[in-house]
């Protein structure tokens, strides 16, 4: 599946991960109109480019039974924690700090380094564009009723940290995805960064475009799978993912 969602974005050598083609000329127009109706409305590029990677990752995902909701929710909520974490090295980069600056190091017994910070929870589930609050505007348009306890997702991450039971996604087995969330931002944010950028050169809008397509994709799924599910789903991914080093993946 992964090998297949890299060869949808036409990447097949490490190299080619980091190569950023040159736009053609449509792509520049609407660029261009993103970046002029930008001061009217500062995220319309997330809006925008959210729809985009929705449509791709539909794309790479499907099958002859079709598209794995769970795996595509993982995937997502996977990349839209992890944007969290590099929006946060950004800023700090971008105010003259070291890029782990913003963020707390904590080594684990196994030498792995894993991060924590208040920056990097407004942006998870504090602010009023954090990947829960989007992500669960688009679970309650689903008919979700009661939302998860996303302090508890919070408490266990931080508990499991270090072990073999942190980054996996505490759902039904019937509803497990079929790959890990580590594994899904090891391999498709550098795929898929690019991207993500071209539409939102404000990091800080990096998980509002991801957090947009979580929201499309729950609402779009509500007859396959529970809103309130696919909600938890997303934030068992997002908030240990947040915290990984992808060096040590």
């Amino acid at each position: 599946m992964l090998k297949q969602l890299l060869t949808l974005f036409g990447i097949s050598t490490a190299a080619q991960v980091n190569a950023q083609p040159i736009p053609d000329a449509a792509e520049q127009a609407l660029l261009r109109q993103i970046a002029e109706r930008s001061k009217a409305d500062p995220l319309i590029g997330a809006k925008i480019g959210s729809k985009e990677l929705t449509q791709r990752l539909l794309g790479a995902m499907k099958t002859e039974r079709g598209v794995h909701i769970e795996s595509l929710l993982c995937a997502l909520g996977a990349l839209a924690g992890y944007s969290c974490q590099a929006a946060v090295r950004a800023q700090a980069v971008a105010r003259g700090l070291p890029e782990v600056g913003l963020l707390t190091s904590v080594e684990t017994k196994d030498g792995k380094i894993y991060f924590f910070g208040d920056d990097l929870n407004k942006l998870l589930a504090e602010s009023q564009y954090s990947v829960w609050n989007i992500a669960g505007g688009g679970a309650q348009q689903a008919g979700c009723g009661t939302l998860p306890d996303v302090a508890d997702i919070f408490k266990h991450a931080s508990a499991v940290v270090g072990t073999q039971a942190f980054g996996v996604p505490r759902v039904p087995d019937q509803h497990t995805p079929h790959d890990l969330p580590l594994n899904y931002i090891h391999t498709l944010w550098p795929a898929l960064k690019p991207l993500i950028v071209k539409f939102c050169p404000n990091p800080e809008h990096w998980p509002v475009l991801l957090s947009l397509s979580i929201q499309e994709v729950i609402v779009m799924g509500r007859a396959t799978l529970d809103p309130c599910l696919a909600l938890r789903l997303v934030m068992e991914s997002a908030v240990p993912m947040s915290k990984v080093n992808l060096n040590d993946a």
